[in-house]
């Protein structure tokens, strides 16, 4: 009887260290953790240039017109 009694008290320190080291881990895991890194310029005040639209020529307006109907007779249906 007494054998049990302490092989409890055992289990029950056991289970309870192992809660405490569990416990331990997650709160030491859970530092301030930097996941963007800083930026290094400031992207606002950069100026950006659109490129200059290019003129096409008959061939590629005949291509894009053919797309785009064959497009719409898809989607319409």
């Amino acid at each position: 009887m007494k054998g049990e009694e302490s092989m409890k008290k055992k289990m029950i320190y056991g289970v309870l260290i192992v809660c405490l080291l569990l416990t331990n881990c997650m709160y030491s895991a859970c530092e301030d953790i930097d996941e963007v890194p800083p930026r290094e310029t400031v992207v606002s005040s950069e100026i950006y240039k659109i490129p200059d639209p290019v003129v096409l020529n008959a061939n590629e307006t005949a291509v894009i017109d053919a797309i785009k109907q064959e497009y719409n007779e898809y989607v319409s249906q």
